[in-house]
């Protein structure tokens, strides 16, 4: 029978080992610690995919705008008064590139552009759903309130074949196929919202001496009906620039390719603060 004396003393040498192989909280090894931060709040983007696409697809079409130019424009959606903060940047994998806007907030992609890759993002500074993005086809050399109706058609084949802006027709690679066929009839072609560089007033279609005045059915989304409205929230046919919105009978051939679009924008409202008190 073992002696109780060394199982006592056995028990005490096990526990004093034990205490010392055991660090107190003050000798405990510091824990690892994870820094975690949140995600940045989303920002209103494209990629250069979207882009080259859109240029891939205007020279392809070029025959409805033979001296037309593109470019890609940014408008603030929701508060004109963010037009300022705008702040187009390209993420390049070697860091942030500013991007300057003209003064109708276009831009033209650089030939640097081409030998980035395709998933480049092209950012604003502005939260997710705060900015419209639209191409833009224009004939250099005319005045500043007309546009020509060949360059609105091809514009509207872009905006269906690549849809910058926000959309709720379901978009997939038949369209860019069957691109040549879209604005061509009235549901895709007169329901085709776009945003003019001001106000619109009126809008008149010249051609020789043919000249028609659209019904105001054209101008500021007031020819959607109840689920159109329902859903315009989803689009860009609400908010900020709602009068600015435009629509054309783009699938009439009646009115050729050369025919002028003629604007009257509305004149600014000037309120007097020099009133003299009686």
């Amino acid at each position: 029978m073992p002696n109780p004396l060394f199982i006592t003393l056995g028990l005490s040498v096990s526990s004093v080992l034990a205490m010392a192989q055991t660090p107190s909280p003050q000798q405990q090894p510091p824990e690892r610690m994870v820094v975690s931060a949140s995600h940045a709040t989303a920002r209103d983007a494209r990629t250069l995919s979207e882009v080259f696409e859109a240029r891939r697809l205007f020279n392809a079409l070029r025959a409805l705008s033979p001296n037309g130019e593109l470019a890609f424009r940014v408008l603030a959606r929701l508060d004109g008064a963010q037009t300022e903060w705008l702040g187009l940047q390209l993420l390049t994998p070697e860091g942030r590139a500013d991007i300057d806007l003209d003064a109708l907030q276009r831009f033209r992609p650089q030939p640097a552009w081409d030998r980035l890759p395709p998933s480049t993002v092209v950012r604003s500074r502005l939260r997710d759903g705060n900015v419209v993005w639209r191409s833009d086809v224009r004939t250099p050399g005319l005045p500043n309130n007309m546009h020509r109706l060949g360059d609105l058609r091809l514009q509207c084949k872009l905006d269906w074949g690549v849809p910058l802006g926000r959309t709720i027709v379901p978009v997939g690679p038949s369209l860019f196929v069957a691109a040549t066929a879209q604005c061509e009839t009235v549901a895709t072609g007169a329901m085709n919202s776009q945003f003019a560089d001001r106000p619109v007033l009126a809008i008149d279609l010249v051609y020789g001496s043919r000249r028609e005045r659209l019904s105001y059915f054209h101008l500021h989304g007031a020819g959607d009906n109840g689920p159109t409205r329902l859903l315009s929230g989803l689009t860009d046919w609400a908010h900020q620039l709602k009068d600015h919105m435009y629509r054309l009978p783009l699938h009439d051939k009646s009115w050729p390719d050369d025919t002028l679009i003629e604007f009257t924008f509305m004149n600014p409202i000037v309120r007097s603060t020099d009133a003299q008190s009686p």
